[in-house]
């Protein structure tokens, strides 16, 4: 069990450009379930990015990643493609909207939204967008000049 001490002396040494909700150090998860360094088993009604859909460490998703893991870790889409995502991009195609056949792949969701904007822009030829009051989308500096919320402001 991790000490109370090395949050100590780690937390001011953590930049606080993210807030966070709890000072509570998690060691592992299951489906929808976190466990603490302090021992209690949690309901994670958070249930983050990575593991919205299928939960923390479904056994069909880490059985993926480490069969990648002992592939490649990385491919870069700007240096070249991959075979994972070009069979991907071959399955997805057929089940397109009609009058769609182009595919972004990013790796966070303000990537999306600032290209999603570049690709409105340059598509319309407009440059004005609408976004949600009080919606997030992101913390880059582009999606933050669209996410407004009074505290970012004052």
């Amino acid at each position: 069990m991790m000490s109370s001490s090395v949050l100590h002396n780690a937390k001011p040494h953590i930049a606080r450009g993210v807030g966070r909700l709890t000072d509570l150090v998690f060691t592992s998860g299951q489906g929808s379930y976190v466990q603490t360094t302090c021992g209690k088993t949690l309901l994670d009604f958070t249930t983050g990015i990575g593991v919205v859909n299928t939960g923390h460490a479904h056994p069909r998703v880490v059985a993926a990643a480490k069969e990648q893991l002992d592939r490649i870790v990385h491919s870069q889409v700007n240096i070249g493609y991959h075979d994972k995502m070009l069979e991907l991009t071959e399955m997805l195609l057929p089940n397109l909207p009609k009058g769609m056949d182009t595919i972004f792949y990013g790796t966070t969701g303000a990537e999306a939204v600032e290209n999603s904007v570049k690709m409105a822009r340059a598509f319309t030829g407009k440059h004005a967008v609408v976004v949600f009051r009080g919606g997030y989308h992101g913390r880059t500096f582009g999606t933050m000049a669209m996410t407004i919320f009074l505290f970012f402001i004052n």
